[in-house]
């Protein structure tokens, strides 16, 4: 499923090009809570994909297939744009989602017309720059040329904040964390204790692996994300040294706007009511 001649391939430029019989791209969205009170801060846009033949096809199987054949851009324009406008609608409801992280991958970073068509999405969404969160995510080395480096830094005097996801994992680490404005830091689940977590038997733990990460991000002047918090282990030990911010399956799964319009609501009478 790499060539642009493998019918997955050949449907997803179709459904982008906008083709019947392909089913539809729909994006789902995981909410991002306070980490003290379990408070909704903002969200993450998920794609996923309804096809027909193959079923509920996951990110994993089809979002390398659209970088792989050119269609990365394309993809991520969508996720933004459908993002920033989901955004807009939640406000005329009186629905405050403060921020929402949208995945931009290497074609997008690597695309000429970044800066425009992240001021295109915000203009035709109706919505602030600094209301959007890029969230880099990449597992193999970026080309970072100057031209490349000056439109991310041109995002970034825009008030759109950028992250760096899945830190910790893959080419997602410090050396990245120097060369680009981050203003956030998505910790990847690796990183969290478990038993997805195999170690040896005098590694350091995760805890003293986690301060590091969480003073290293101090440094920078950049705030902290928990991701793949799962169990209330997880969600204490973030909480204790200091990792203000946290999503995962503990608080929620990715979920379509309308399931996650009524989970934020119930969230915020729940919290509110812990509080009066």
């Amino acid at each position: 499923m790499t060539t642009t001649g493998t019918p997955l391939a050949r449907s997803l430029r179709a459904v982008l090009d906008g083709g019947s019989g392909h089913g539809s791209l729909e994006v789902h969205y995981q909410p991002v809570v306070a980490v003290a009170d379990g408070a909704p801060l903002g969200a993450e846009a998920l794609v996923r994909w309804c096809h027909p033949r193959f079923g509920l096809v996951p990110p994993d199987s089809f979002v390398g297939v659209a970088e792989s054949v050119g269609l990365g851009a394309c993809l991520d324009t969508h996720v933004l744009l459908t993002a920033l406008r989901q955004l807009a609608a939640w406000d005329a409801t009186g629905l405050r989602v403060h921020r929402v992280g949208v995945n931009l991958g290497r074609s997008s970073l690597h695309a000429p017309g970044l800066v425009g068509t992240v001021e295109q999405a915000c203009a035709l969404s109706g919505t602030a720059a600094d209301r959007l969160m890029l969230e880099v995510v990449e597992h193999d080395e970026l080309d970072l040329t100057a031209p490349r480096l000056a439109a991310v830094q041109a995002l970034a005097d825009a008030d759109v904040t950028l992250a760096l996801d899945d830190f910790g994992a893959g080419h997602a680490g410090v050396g990245l964390l120097g060369r680009l404005p981050f203003g956030v830091l998505k910790l990847d689940r690796s990183l969290l204790p478990g038993r997805h977590r195999t170690v040896a038997t005098t590694a350091p733990d995760a805890r003293a692996l986690l301060c590091g990460v969480v003073g290293l991000a101090a440094a920078v002047g950049a705030e902290v994300t928990a991701e793949g918090i799962e169990t209330p282990a997880q969600r204490e030990l973030v909480a204790e040294i200091g990792v203000p911010h946290a999503q995962g399956w503990l608080y929620a799964p990715a979920m379509p706007a309308d399931a996650f319009e009524a989970w934020w609501r119930a969230r915020v009478d729940a919290v509110a009511a812990t509080t009066a």
